[in-house]
């Protein structure tokens, strides 16, 4: 999902850690086993260590309530845990 344009791609030529791959296959991971209520999204797709989490049920108490869950990984994420926050967005009427 994560896409650069042809301009990006010849600017930065860094290689990929095995981190940041592991890191990509997590989230690839996370969006195809997350039900169509969860989205994956990249505020900067060029910082692949911080993304969101939106959550918006479709039933029960919170139906049509949005929860955005913010992750940062660091960069020795197998030692140090992620950082999250969490926070409610367009709150419904309930």
């Amino acid at each position: 999902k994560l896409k650069r344009d042809d301009a990006t791609a010849s600017i930065s030529t860094r290689r990929v850690s095995v981190r940041e791959k592991l890191l990509l296959t997590e989230v690839a991971e996370l969006e195809a086993n997350s039900p169509w209520t969860c989205k994956v999204h990249f505020p900067d797709p060029n910082k692949l260590r911080c993304f969101q989490l939106i959550v918006t049920p479709d039933e029960g108490y919170y139906e049509g309530g949005n929860f955005q869950f913010e992750t940062e990984v660091p960069d020795a994420n197998n030692m140090v845990p992620s950082k999250r926050t969490f926070s409610r967005i367009n709150p419904s009427s309930n």
